[in-house]
């Protein structure tokens, strides 16, 4: 019983700690990463599979010609031991930007005791970005739009996480961009695209409610240089395991609510609504976004991640012979 008060004590103060700061940054925004948590961070990857396979889509400013308009696929899988691969594809469009990501992670989980990990991650990221000069809506004869149709730009990156867990308590830390680029604000444009470093904080818990519903609160903290902060808190509740629905609240002003839950054998739907309670977000038609996946569960969960019911279920008592019974001995024997 302290335990299960130190854990919801402990997630509290982190998400207490979330919301005291402050829209804006390099990637684009997901709310999907309640249940799938590779999308947040690599880092988790064999925190609850042991492999998982994810195809995304999300249009923000439905309501708004040109709204950006993110197509995202990633996956991850165990190759040897407590080593898993992973990798994800981003295409993100709006009007006449277009950013494509590709990455590889490489994440090695270790075992501290039988309820506890920490688990560390790397990662190398390729970005694609071009601006699409022959959709712009303006005199192509302007000498400064004559004889040039687009401008591309790649770059090169890393990216590293850290997630500590305790059975389903999670607290971790990471930067999804490592490295700075050319400054934008000191280098004159030259097509190359900077980027500026990005840090992430996050923490979350389930409790188990009981033997089929449990409730989960999760927090993020994002901070990119030179661009406000953006902070997530979000309640979902499971059931079986298998459905849930949560809400989630963003600073700047919008809120979410989504459903999902597994269709047929290992394979999930979800769906999420985002709109804006206030400023530009407000108006704007919201955010739609849908998940579907495949997930194969880890093998080890019980090992890597118990949960406090099956921690607190006791073995079965040992049968006992009934009146004249014979004792288990004179039993082998006949």
């Amino acid at each position: 019983m302290i335990k299960n008060y130190l854990k919801f004590l402990l997630t509290g103060i982190a998400l207490v700690l979330l919301s005291t700061a402050a829209i804006t940054q390099q990637m684009p925004f997901s709310s999907h990463y309640i249940f799938n948590r590779y999308t947040l961070d690599p880092a988790f990857a064999g925190a609850y599979d042991q492999a998982a396979v994810y195809l995304n889509y999300r249009r923000d400013w439905g309501n708004i010609e040109g709204s950006p308009q993110t197509f995202r696929a990633n996956g991850f899988g165990n190759v040897y031991k407590n080593m898993y691969l992973g990798g994800e594809i981003i295409a993100d469009n709006t009007d006449i930007y277009n950013r494509l990501k590709a990455n590889i992670s490489y994440t090695y989980r270790l075992p501290m005791t039988n309820e506890q990990n920490l688990s560390f991650s790397v990662s190398g990221n390729l970005y694609q970005s071009v601006i699409r000069f022959d959709k712009v809506n303006a005199d192509l004869n302007d000498p400064l739009l004559k004889d040039i149709s687009r401008i591309t730009g790649t770059n090169f990156n890393a990216a590293f996480g850290l997630v500590y867990n305790w059975r389903d308590l999670h607290i971790g830390i990471g930067m999804p961009v490592l490295f700075r680029t050319q400054n934008p604000y000191q280098i004159k444009a030259d097509g190359k695209f900077a980027f500026d470093r990005a840090f992430l904080l996050h923490a979350s818990n389930r409790f188990y409610l009981d033997d089929r519903w449990q409730l989960q609160l999760f927090g993020v903290f994002q901070k990119t240089d030179n661009m406000p902060s953006v902070v997530d808190i979000s309640a979902t509740v499971f059931y079986d395991n298998k459905y849930h629905f949560g809400l989630l609240y963003r600073s700047g002003g919008a809120l979410a609510f989504g459903f999902g839950g597994q269709l047929i054998d290992n394979f999930m739907l979800a769906y999420s609504y985002e709109f804006g309670l206030a400023g530009l977000y407000n108006g704007s038609g919201g955010a739609h976004e849908i998940t579907v996946g495949y997930r194969i569960p880890a093998l080890n969960r019980n090992q890597t991640n118990k949960s406090v019911i099956n921690q607190n279920k006791r073995p079965s008592a040992p049968l006992r012979p009934i009146g004249n019974s014979p004792k288990p001995v004179e039993f082998n024997r006949r």
